[in-house]
């Protein structure tokens, strides 16, 4: 793995990614309440393809999708996957929360329970990485 990242550092480009990621769903979701319904026929039609493709809001929303994307392929190449991906959960906490304050989307009680859960498998996945550098570097 020739390149390192301190834990703060990887914390930081995993916040970074998650905001863009939430950044980008809310732009996307904002996009697509002013394009035509999509249907079953909606594929087949170029109409809702071009209103897709002609929305800033998609366009922005998606570029900020592909930098959550570059974000994590980054995260990948320096730490375990079994670390970094169970982090990125964050993103169900963080998205529900901008679509609650950008998009005036209601968050009933089950899902914010469910968002707890979240919090706290992050915590223990977080914490589990502790635990594997200190008896890695006792090890050694």
């Amino acid at each position: 793995m020739g390149v390192t990242f301190s834990k703060k550092k990887v914390w930081l480009f995993l916040l970074a990614g998650l905001i863009s990621e939430a950044v980008g769903f809310v732009l996307i979701k904002r996009g697509l309440v002013q394009v035509p319904v999509f249907t079953s026929h909606s594929l087949t039609s170029s109409e809702f393809l071009v209103s897709v493709l002609k929305s800033p809001q998609v366009l922005v929303g998606t570029a900020f999708e592909a930098l959550h994307f570059g974000v994590l392929m980054e995260l990948l190449s320096v730490s375990d996957v079994s670390y970094i991906i169970p982090l990125t959960s964050i993103g169900y906490v963080l998205t529900p929360i901008s679509a609650l304050f950008f998009l005036g989307e209601g968050i009933p009680p089950v899902r914010w329970a469910g968002i707890l859960f979240v919090c706290v498998g992050v915590a223990m996945v977080s914490f589990s990485d502790k635990k594997t550098r200190e008896s890695t570097e006792n090890l050694a």
